[in-house]
């Protein structure tokens, strides 16, 4: 026999309270449970599924390019790139699956962190992505064929549903992190057409006093409409005192608000291009609109998604920090002005709204999968 990949051996808690449902409600004369779909970072879910006979799918969020680094990571373990504790051995330039980038050992997803409650999470969480993959019979995801066709033809039992986007179709609230401030869409309806930079670096991301302030003055020196998310933690309370002569001297062209209805600005004629940390659903949303994006990512797969838009789909750019670990004023002015002046990035990203919006229509790609989904459940 060959030698057995080597996956990280985490201890996982046992999902007794799903057991303890399965049970109860098949043992009633009630509909049973007859599928289950989870997601592969919740360890056990499937097997616990298995166990009762019943089979099941996982939904995975994040972009598959992401997800085939985490199920790549045995395999760097036995090439020697990394420890099995995600460490790596040596800086150098490593081949990754399919039609991923080379990337330096360093700048893998286990090596953002020193802390060691971080790096263990992280070990869990690639493997339970692992233990998953083994079991599941099919593999939903939040991306669609045309974005990125290699990862599909690599892992046949994928099954991209996406974009999924934020609905108010059916009249149902969504859930919401904090209250949106629906008065910045009325603020839009104000502004020319491709005129407003919308920025918002999602709901983890956290700035210090001294890369806030360079933030700042760079949006100011850009000196154009702006529309800017600044939520509570986004930095300290020095930086947000500080914020209020921002808000004076931008008040004929620009407004801040704590949380915007994001789907619906990106959605707006006058937004011009999107500063973004490239999380995953901000990712989809800005390139299901058309919007050109400015790559600012913070942590964890914020850094491989920025690696997609700007070196595979080429519909953006991205920022880099100095010898002092900071995103300049002068930068952030720099790669704003030069994204907005590059047609081929905009042409590039307005044909991928079109696609995106295809793939979800009757006989797109990810309406198909849907369909097959639905009729896999009712087969199986």
């Amino acid at each position: 026999m060959g030698k057995q990949p080597y996956i990280p051996v985490v201890s996982f808690p046992e999902p007794v309270h799903l057991e303890e449902l399965i049970m109860k409600v098949n043992s009633s004369n009630d509909e049973k449970i007859d599928f289950v779909v989870a997601d592969p970072s919740v360890g056990g879910v499937l097997e616990v599924a298995e166990k009762f006979g019943i089979n099941g799918a996982t939904f995975w969020a994040a972009s598959l390019s992401f997800l085939s680094l985490m199920l790549h990571f045995p395999k760097l373990v036995e090439a020697g790139n990394i420890n099995e504790n995600g460490d790596p051995l040596k800086d150098e330039k490593m081949k990754l699956p399919v039609s991923l980038p080379a990337m330096s050992t360093i700048d893998l997803l286990w090596g953002f962190s020193d802390d060691p409650i971080t790096k263990k999470a992280m070990l869990a969480f690639t493997a339970n992505v692992n233990k998953a993959a083994k079991v599941t019979k099919w593999m939903l995801c939040n991306s669609f064929y045309e974005l990125e066709p290699a990862f599909h033809d690599h892992y046949p039992n994928i099954l991209s549903v996406g974009p999924l986007l934020a609905s108010e179709r059916l009249g149902h609230p969504k859930g919401q992190l904090y209250p949106e401030d629906s008065t910045c869409l009325s603020w839009l309806d104000h502004q020319p057409v491709q005129l407003v930079i919308y920025a918002a670096f999602g709901s983890s991301t956290t700035f210090n006093q001294s890369q806030f302030i360079e933030l700042l003055h760079g949006l100011e020196l850009v000196d154009r409409s702006l529309l800017w998310v600044v939520r509570p933690g986004l930095t300290d309370e020095f930086c947000i005192s500080s914020l209020e002569g921002f808000k004076n001297r931008i008040a004929q062209h620009g407004k801040i608000v704590h949380w915007a209805p994001q789907s619906k600005v990106l959605a707006h004629p006058s937004i011009a291009c999107f500063i973004t940390h490239c999380g995953w659903n901000s990712t989809m949303e800005g390139l299901s609109q058309g919007v050109p994006l400015l790559c600012w990512p913070y942590v964890y797969d914020q850094f491989h998604n920025a690696n997609h838009v700007c070196d595979i789909l080429k519909v953006g750019l991205r920022v880099n920090k100095d010898e002092n670990g900071l995103v300049t004023r002068s930068l952030i002015k720099m790669k704003v002005q030069e994204l907005l002046a590059d047609e081929g990035i905009r042409s590039r990203v307005i044909k991928l709204k079109d696609v995106a919006q295809k793939t979800i229509s009757e006989g797109g790609s990810s309406s198909k999968n849907v369909e097959d989904f639905i009729n896999k459940i009712k087969s199986s």
